[in-house]
């Protein structure tokens, strides 16, 4: 399903009304010359920190969470 909108901000409702309550996004960050890997549940709360990105995918999956990587 294709969704067009002209709208630049969502609220979490919005959010929840397209489902991304089973949605956690996985975001890599340099941090002290160390690649980490970030999971924050949809509307930004992080959930989990990892030096491993594997571990970042499984422990998503593990919680029945559907892993999106953001760039």
């Amino acid at each position: 399903m294709l969704i067009k909108t002209d709208k630049k901000e969502f609220t979490i409702d919005d959010l929840a009304g397209l489902g991304v309550n089973s949605i956690a996004y996985i975001r890599k960050k340099v941090v002290d010359n160390r690649k980490l890997w970030f999971v924050h549940a949809a509307e930004g709360t992080q959930l989990a920190c990892t030096d491993d990105e594997k571990k970042a995918i499984s422990l998503v999956i593990d919680n029945e969470l559907i892993p999106v990587s953001v760039h």
